[in-house]
């Protein structure tokens, strides 16, 4: 599913979005490890599956217009690599080898044109790294919080990082884990680097698509269901003050996935669509 394809299904059937939300913190631990212990078993995001676009997880960033992240939509997952000794928790299964260091890299797959996703380390007043639609970079920043020097453990849980993005929408980011340590054959790394996993991340709540089915008669509508709102998807035939807006399916509990509801009208009319949030009480 790609952005591009996204605006223009909206723009076809007068998309419009709407969202009713407060700040509201998620959090997640995503898992470098490895394959085995041995020369050459390969790095991999061990819990990867729990993340990964395919699987229908979408990461919320927050809009925030005060402090640090002014102007930005802000969130974090934290990256992680598993402790191989119990002096960190470990070891833990799928931790990499001692003595490996491992970094990751990031890559914009897709995105909002006009928008970039930025990366913060846990200090300073800007990012370390803003990349637009369709950009990757070389650059590699440490999980391991070893010295890297050989029999250490690679553990690292760094926290207080954060991802940012400029513009609401849809993105699409490419995670890899590299290992940099010298302590492999031949003074070069033990592990090669993990495949790129990619991740979905939304800047505020957001449609993703509105499909329209003509041979069944209804229309798909799919967007982001951020986790601590119910919500419920209305449409409208006009916008304005004077809009009348409408139920269209059933109210859902967010869970962090993309969602899919039916509406039973059938494509082919002028409609607009929005998603409105209510905070689920605890």
């Amino acid at each position: 599913m790609k952005y591009s394809s996204i605006r223009k299904l909206a723009l076809a059937l007068g998309l419009a979005l709407s969202v009713q939300t407060t700040l509201h913190a998620q959090h997640g631990h995503l898992n470098a490890g490895a394959a085995g212990t041995n020369q050459n078993d390969r790095l991999l995001w061990a819990n990867g599956a729990d993340f990964i676009a395919s699987s229908g997880y979408i990461k919320t960033l927050d809009y925030t217009n005060a402090g640090r992240y002014a102007g930005h939509y802000q969130g974090g997952i934290t990256l992680t690599a598993l402790p191989a000794t119990a002096a960190h928790a470990g070891p833990a299964p799928s931790a990499p080898a001692l003595g490996s260091f491992i970094q990751f890299r990031i890559a914009c797959l897709e995105g909002p044109d006009g928008g970039a996703f930025n990366f913060w380390e846990s200090t300073g007043a800007t990012p370390v790294l803003s990349l637009t639609p369709g950009q990757s970079s070389t650059n590699l920043w440490r999980l391991s919080e070893s010295d890297g020097s050989p029999g250490s453990d690679p553990y690292g849980h760094i926290h207080g990082r954060r991802f940012t993005a400029t513009k609401a929408g849809i993105y699409k980011v490419g995670f890899t884990a590299v290992d940099t340590s010298s302590n492999g054959a031949g003074g070069g790394p033990i592990h090669p680097l993990s495949d790129e996993l990619p991740v979905w991340f939304q800047a505020g709540v957001n449609i993703a698509e509105v499909e329209p089915d003509y041979e069944e008669g209804h229309v798909h509508v799919h967007f982001g269901a951020r986790a601590g709102y119910t919500w419920q998807v209305e449409y409208s035939t006009n916008l304005g003050p004077a809009a009348v807006w409408l139920t269209a399916g059933n109210p859902v509990a967010g869970t962090d996935v993309l969602v899919e509801i039916l509406h039973s009208l059938p494509p082919g009319d002028q409609r607009f669509y929005r998603v409105k949030g209510t905070p689920i009480v605890p």
